[in-house]
């Protein structure tokens, strides 16, 4: 069976709704920003939008229609189940799974976890050198590599809510139950937990406009370390990233 990446979007956040349709980057929204990344460097029947069978999605399916992506419609709640369809639908058993709200994504990541992925794996991810996975971290940089079949063992395993809305956070948190590795994050950042660029608020939405306007692609060779030295030059912005680390600290 092949891969797909999927990405996870709907516009029905609580924080902040339409937060990925809304104008972000040159009058294009996050999703746009992310699908176009993403295209750089993956053919577009490779990509998937998953998003939910609500009316307010419409403009979703629209988004991914203009990029000839793939969509699939299902459970607006039940997202582990959404990510099974949706696997099942289009005939795949390798995912990357990516979150709409991250458009820092960076693709060349993405095709590292596919070249380091085994059949063994149930679950590979990027981790800081204290074993803290990414996603638990508000870095928004990376993506996480899992399967059907392992998606299929959650859905068996567990029927906490907490668990069906939040895909992959069951495997991490039960590694004796599977197969689970990390690859370290870059050198550079191994020490960055102070780094927020995924978005959740207003704040951070305006945040992260001001500073993709002025950053390069993230498809660039030297990106992170441009995304660095922006960061770091700027007091104003360190401060406003550790006030939302703060205010939205993960679970």
């Amino acid at each position: 069976m092949s891969w797909s990446i999927i990405i996870q979007a709907r516009v029905g956040s609580t924080r902040l709704p339409n937060k990925i349709i809304l104008p972000f980057a040159k009058g294009k929204s996050i999703l746009q920003v992310i699908i176009e990344n993403l295209l750089t460097a993956f053919p577009s029947d490779k990509i998937i939008v998953a998003t939910t069978d609500s009316e307010l999605d419409n403009r979703i399916e629209q988004i991914a229609n203009y990029y000839s992506v793939n969509v699939f419609r299902g459970d607006e709640n039940h997202v582990l189940k959404r990510f099974i369809d949706c696997s099942e639908y289009y005939g795949i058993n390798k995912i990357i799974r990516l979150c709409a709200d991250n458009p820092f994504i960076i693709p060349e990541y993405i095709k590292l976890l596919l070249e380091q992925a085994t059949e063994d794996d149930d679950y590979l991810s990027f981790a800081f050198p204290d074993n803290t996975p990414t996603i638990q971290s508000h870095i928004g940089l990376f993506t996480e590599y899992t399967k059907l079949t392992t998606l299929r063992m959650i859905s068996e395993f567990t029927h906490e809510k907490h668990y069906l809305e939040h895909v992959t956070n069951y495997l991490y948190t039960n590694p004796d139950k599977f197969k689970i590795r990390f690859l370290p994050v870059p050198r550079s950042i191994q020490s960055r937990k102070d780094i927020r660029l995924t978005i959740d608020t207003i704040n951070d939405f305006e945040l992260l406009k001001k500073l993709y306007l002025k950053l390069p692609n993230v498809t660039s060779p030297d990106f992170i370390n441009s995304l660095l030295l922006l960061i770091d030059s700027d007091p104003e912005i360190k401060q406003k990233m550790q006030n939302q680390i703060k205010q939205n600290a993960k679970k």
